[in-house]
């Protein structure tokens, strides 16, 4: 009876990881509730002891474990509402959810392929209804031509790109449709996203695909070529011209205070958060203490106030302080170095995975964030799981 319960929850569970990925580009309603489905039918898998073997011997498991004891232990040093703390502390859920989604598809080949495939199928969707409201097939919706917010609709456009790059490379009987995959992506990023962060992202994983995968020769040319692109995609491009543009524009005109601009704000809150880090630089103030704090802090002026400084590493810092923010560095090393035991093509996937998240954590708050947070854990998660070049003893 056990053993069957077991084996239904394993395949049902492995179903919810699956639609979850799938979801994670698509919708917030969707992929929550897919993902609460993981975790209840976790609980009937039997992977208990999966999960206290990666909790005792795999660093990513032990870290993001570690991480979210923090946070919930900052919640009782927090200045905030109780309500206010627990809702920023269930936004770190992905931290324990990466280990238990490690666990669940831990050497499962055929599940960690279908929900990679899963999620590039929901991406390549979003890119494809993305293009139908451009081209007003589909009616816009509430955030113009995606489903998502702009930074979340082009940081996927990014990945996907990237992957279709990889795949490109690995897969040669489909490296036509997925050279039309990253052509698409590519366009879509240049012509329809307007997000900063997503070409951000794009120049940085294309140019790391270059170094990872092409020989020295190729590599010179490839980068050539991207060097290349960028001024011609800001010649051909009003999208990425008038981004860039306006960037400039918000650096040169900015004032403390007072600037009202997506830059100009950001900058404001990078050194409210720098501020209230040098008041309390070990354990921080608590977790969900910034919008209290920053409120404390810009009394009088003209600063807005926020929830989130939109800098991960600020963000953490001003909650758990300098060693939190330790603990979270850490535990993205422990990725990148996880990364270099898996076969090739995950190997490079994953460690994309990493640099994306890490450089995109630097203009925004990607842990903190619904979707992004989501991608981070499950992906991250599916890929550690997979078997590594040396095997290792049960």
């Amino acid at each position: 009876m056990i053993d069957r319960i077991q084996t239904i929850s394993r395949r049902c569970g492995g179903y919810a990881i699956i639609a979850t990925c799938f979801w994670i580009p698509l919708s917030t309603a969707l992929m929550d509730i897919s993902s609460a489905f993981v975790l209840l039918f976790w609980f009937g898998s039997g992977r208990a002891r999966i999960l206290g073997r990666l909790l005792r011997r795999h660093p990513v498991a032990i870290l993001a474990t570690l991480l979210f004891v923090y946070f919930a232990a900052a919640v009782l040093y927090s200045p905030a509402a109780s309500e206010r703390s627990l809702s920023v502390l269930m936004k770190y859920r992905e931290l324990l959810i990466l280990p238990l989604v490690m666990s669940f598809a831990w050497d499962d080949e055929v599940l960690i392929g279908r929900a990679e495939n899963g999620f590039l199928a929901g991406t390549a969707i979003l890119m494809l209804i993305s293009f139908g409201m451009h081209f007003s097939l589909i009616p816009s919706a509430k955030y113009g031509n995606s489903l998502l917010f702009h930074i979340t609709h082009s940081f996927f456009m990014a990945m996907l790109a990237f992957w279709a790059f990889q795949r490109a490379i690995d897969h040669r009987r489909y490296r036509i449709a997925w050279c039309v995959v990253f052509l698409l992506a590519t366009a879509n990023i240049v012509f329809v996203s307007p997000g900063r962060t997503g070409l951000f992202a794009y120049t940085v994983l294309i140019g790391f695909a270059i170094l990872q995968r092409l020989s020295l020769r190729n590599r010179l040319a490839g980068c050539l070529i991207l060097l290349l692109a960028i001024p011609a995609g800001f010649t051909v491009s009003g999208n990425i011209s008038s981004r860039v543009q306006q960037a400039l524009q918000d650096i040169i005109h900015y004032e403390p205070g007072a600037s009202r601009s997506s830059l100009g704000m950001r900058l404001d809150w990078w050194g409210n958060s720098i501020d209230l880090i040098r008041e309390r630089p070990v354990f921080g103030h608590g977790t969900g203490s910034f919008a209290f704090r920053q409120q404390e802090l810009i009394e009088g002026s003209d600063t807005m106030p926020t929830d989130n400084p939109h800098n991960e590493y600020l963000f953490i810092g001003v909650q758990l302080g300098l060693s939190g923010l330790a603990l979270f560095v850490a535990l993205l090393v422990s990725q990148w170095l996880s990364a270099s035991r898996l076969k090739r093509h995950r190997r490079f996937v994953m460690q994309g995975i990493v640099l994306t998240m890490a450089a995109g954590c630097l203009m925004n708050s990607f842990l903190f964030d619904s979707h992004q947070g989501h991608f981070f854990a499950f992906l991250s998660a599916l890929l550690l799981a997979s078997p590594p070049q040396d095997h290792p003893p049960d």
